[in-house]
């Protein structure tokens, strides 16, 4: 952000500056301000965590569903097999992720993570990957 009194750039140490020239009310608006802000930007970082963790990227998807009908077909490689394992803990480590930020989100809604689910429209479909 550009400072437009002297056209350099705002640090930290500037913006406290002037916020302590700040009124009291004014101050405390700007704290509230400050708040709400910063709620929301934890808030779309949660909902990116749980978006991008919510199935893998499409290449991958597509690799991981071709090894598991193989798996179900009795027709995989060992490789492959070492492929899909690969896959499988990658799927595990995006479903901790997910369901740490979905339980973080849930608490800072006051909702259960079951009502946040239904609330962002993922339901139950256990076979998300």
């Amino acid at each position: 952000m550009a400072n437009s009194q002297t056209g350099s750039r705002w640090t930290a140490e500037s913006l406290l500056e002037v916020v302590k020239k700040l009124p009291s009310r004014e101050l405390k608006r700007f704290l509230e301000k400050l708040e709400e802000w910063r709620a929301e930007r934890e808030e779309e970082e949660l909902l990116r965590v749980i978006r991008e963790n919510s199935q893998l990227p499409p290449e991958k998807q597509r690799r991981f569903n071709r090894l598991r009908r193989k798996l179900q077909n009795e027709t995989i490689l060992e490789k492959e097999r070492q492929e899909l394992l690969a896959l499988w803990e990658e799927v595990e480590r995006r479903n901790v992720e997910r369901l740490e930020a979905l339980a973080k989100l849930a608490q800072k809604r006051g909702v259960s993570v079951r009502e946040l689910m239904m609330q962002l429209g993922i339901g139950e479909n256990r076979d998300v990957f």
